[in-house]
């Protein structure tokens, strides 16, 4: 719950506040289903997280995304020269491994299905938002 809460839920604050106070849209509160664990649960289901249509998913979903697309190119050679010739450096992809290895549950929701998986809108949602940075970077 902490990196929705850093990538996905202080995202949405601060963009629920601006169009507070520009007075475009008005506070919801909103009640959302939670799950209940019971005891019938199955041990290798225990402590497993599951996915919903929330638009909460979408900004971890894409830094995902956008970390497995830096780490295909740097492992197949498909990036630009830099200007300087230095090129991307292995501190660059360690860091890439390391955000990819603390997004484990999104990346695991990514091949997962029913309410383990991550749905598809989500996916697409943050498939195009990765495509479009991708092209903006490239120009």
């Amino acid at each position: 719950m902490g990196r929705i809460t850093t990538m996905s839920a202080w995202l949405f604050g601060v963009f629920g506040i601006v169009l507070k106070l520009s007075g475009i849209s008005e506070t919801v509160f909103e009640v959302t289903k939670k799950d209940q664990s019971s005891s019938t649960e199955k041990d290798n289901e225990a402590g497993r997280f599951t996915f919903d249509k929330s638009p909460m998913f979408v900004p971890p979903t894409t830094i995902l995304l956008l970390h497995l697309t830096a780490l295909a190119s740097a492992l197949f050679g498909l990036q630009p020269p830099a200007h300087d010739r230095l090129g991307s450096g292995r501190l660059e992809v360690a860091g890439s491994v390391c955000l990819v290895l603390c997004l484990w549950p999104f990346l695991k929701g990514l091949f997962g299905s029913g309410k383990y998986g991550i749905p598809l809108s989500p996916i697409l949602k943050s498939a195009g938002l990765t495509l479009m940075f991708c092209i903006l970077c490239r120009s």
